[in-house]
């Protein structure tokens, strides 16, 4: 396919002014992802890092890439992690629709996610021209993109109505945490001597409050040191306080899985009725963000908020695991953490 400016605009308007028919209208023709590549994706993912790096060095706004005092390094990171977060977006997206009971097709999802993004990589070129709000500007664009991607997918992948609050949160979860990964390593090692850390701040409210908190507790359980014994062989105490853990663990996933089915019900029943979502349910489908971070990392928050060791419970964990899979069958270590495995096996399946 070949680079069409006329298209472009076309889409861009269109997704901004009349999204739904917009969207429809391209989905409809089943495009291939290299023709979304060619009059979409590509023009708008550059002109977003090339036009908000130039815009911010010039006017002092704000930049989502670009923190790196080499403005061609700067590109370079910029379109690397531009090109990379959109990726890990669509699978993501694709892949768990085939979980929550909708098709996955990449092609299709491909083309949603690149037509939800047009307020965000719009909103992240005007914030490099106005210094102080530019911020606020990029945020505002995200938000309104994130609300796209929701009402997008359903009629890009077929997520069924009950299942699309659950696919969009866990979906954005699991993006979050893709990237911030990536993110630390292909920026904080690859360029370690030119990007300084980020200074430690309070923590915020909300999904950032949460994904700072989160980040937090996983560091220090990080640093956790575990010398286990000679013998390999479980003590029964440490038995007893692994199936604690994870009796509260799943106390908390349970709680959360139960708010959002909810929230999923809830949200279903008025879009079948013909209405709208309402502000708050939006924050409620939001703020389920960070609430499934803390869910997902239930069992390390558990163990840490109790003053617990993370490294020995990863090791109970193990030796759980391994007299399990080998049913007894071994040396006397795997024995004896078998008989243990036995006598807890109900609460462990539990």
């Amino acid at each position: 396919m070949q680079f069409d400016f006329a298209k472009t605009i076309t889409l861009t308007t269109g997704g901004l002014l009349n999204h739904e028919a917009t969207w429809n209208e391209y989905l409809a023709g089943n495009p291939g992802w290299q023709q979304t590549a060619a009059v979409l994706t590509g023009p708008l993912l550059l002109a977003n890092v090339v036009l908000g790096l130039i815009f911010s060095r010039l006017m002092g706004g704000f930049v989502a890439y670009g923190q790196q005092q080499n403005f061609f390094m700067a590109l370079i990171v910029g379109l690397i992690l531009a090109v990379v977060g959109f990726l890990i977006a669509v699978v993501v997206f694709n892949f768990l629709a085939g979980v929550f009971g909708g098709k996955a097709d990449f092609p299709r999802a491909f083309a949603a996610v690149s037509l939800a993004a047009i307020p965000a990589w719009l909103a992240g070129i005007v914030a490099g021209l106005i210094p102080g709000v530019g911020s606020l500007i990029a945020l505002a664009g995200g938000l309104v993109s994130l609300f796209f991607m929701y009402k997008i997918m359903p009629l890009a992948l077929g997520i069924p109505a009950a299942k699309r609050v659950i696919h969009f949160i866990v979906s954005i979860v699991v993006i979050l945490v893709i990237n911030m990964a990536l993110g630390a390593v292909l920026v904080r090692d690859a360029l370690r001597d030119q990007i300084a850390a980020p200074s430690s701040t309070a923590t915020g409210s909300g999904m950032l409050g949460e994904m700072e908190r989160q980040g937090r507790l996983m560091e220090e359980a990080g640093q956790d040191l575990y010398d286990p014994p000679a013998d390999g062989k479980l003590q029964e105490a440490q038995v007893q306080a692994y199936v604690k853990v994870m009796q509260k663990a799943r106390a908390v996933q349970d709680r959360y899985a139960a708010e959002m089915q909810k929230l999923s019900d809830d949200i279903a029943a008025k879009e079948k009725a013909g209405q709208q979502p309402t502000p708050a349910d939006l924050s409620k489908m939001f703020g389920g963000m960070g609430a499934a971070m803390s869910a997902n990392n239930a069992e390390m928050e558990v163990v840490k908020s109790a003053g617990g060791n993370w490294a020995e419970h990863q090791w109970v964990k193990q030796q759980l695991r391994t007299a399990s899979i080998q049913q007894g069958d071994g040396d006397a270590a795997i024995e004896h953490n078998y008989r243990l495995y036995q006598e807890y096996a109900q609460d462990l399946q539990d």
